[in-house]
């Protein structure tokens, strides 16, 4: 494959995420038909989803709360460590955390309530937006896989590690909107700001320690991230 610059990739992805999120907010705080719809789609949601699907999904969301999260990521920074990847363990633990302050801290600015439904599984009175089990899931999760995949040897671990990372965290924002916990716009701003935290750390990490997460779906995975400066 032709080389390609990390950073320019990194820095690419940061703005087109960044832009993104700003889109749903943008779309969150000032374009009410858009807010319409976002009720109205969860409401729709609500009266067609069937309860075994309720079940499942009770479930799944657990993989997105910090409860869970955060044991995966200590467990996670150890083996890395043991397996002399410190700068990988500190890449995930860095995508963990700051996902669980950025969340809670544009909860805060953007104050969106809870979907109001007229018989909630839970009657949740924090803020909504942008969904914290997305933004989590998204950065941890896509964290890993990239940690992982860069050590592959064979192209098609690398990118069944890429895929299975993105369908859970899709699951998990799904499980968001059919517990009735979220607006879509919330759980998509939640996915958006999670990649855009990812790109930020793999822009700071390759300008601090010299390389990042190179990586290469097509071949030399595990060289490349000995040659990473998240190896290091």
């Amino acid at each position: 494959m032709k080389d390609w610059d990390p950073r320019r990739v990194y820095a690419v992805v940061l703005a087109l995420s960044t832009v993104t999120f700003a889109a749903f907010a943008a779309a969150v705080l000032f374009w009410a038909d858009a807010v319409r719809l976002d009720v109205r789609a969860v409401n729709w949601v609500q009266r067609t989803v069937p309860d075994t699907l309720v079940d499942v999904m009770q479930v799944v969301t657990y993989a997105g709360s910090a409860v869970f999260l955060g044991p995966l990521v200590i467990l996670a920074g150890v083996l890395l460590v043991w397996r002399g990847r410190p700068g990988a363990a500190l890449f995930v633990i860095a995508a963990f955390a700051g996902s669980q302050i950025s969340s809670q801290a544009l909860k805060a600015l953007f104050q969106r309530g809870r979907p109001e439904l007229e018989d909630p599984f839970v009657q949740l009175t924090t803020y909504a937006f942008p969904s914290g089990h997305s933004f989590g899931a998204t950065a941890t999760y896509g964290a890993l896989a990239l940690v992982l995949a860069s050590a592959a040897v064979e192209r098609r671990y690398r990118v069944g590690l890429l895929v299975s990372a993105t369908a859970l965290i899709l699951v998990i924002g799904a499980s968001r909107i059919i517990l009735g916990r979220h607006y879509t716009l919330d759980v998509l701003a939640g996915i958006a700001g999670g990649v855009a935290l990812i790109s930020a750390l793999l822009v700071v990490f390759e300008r601090t320690r010299g390389g990042s997460l190179r990586l290469d779906l097509a071949a030399g995975g595990h060289e490349q991230a000995q040659r990473s400066g998240l190896d290091s």
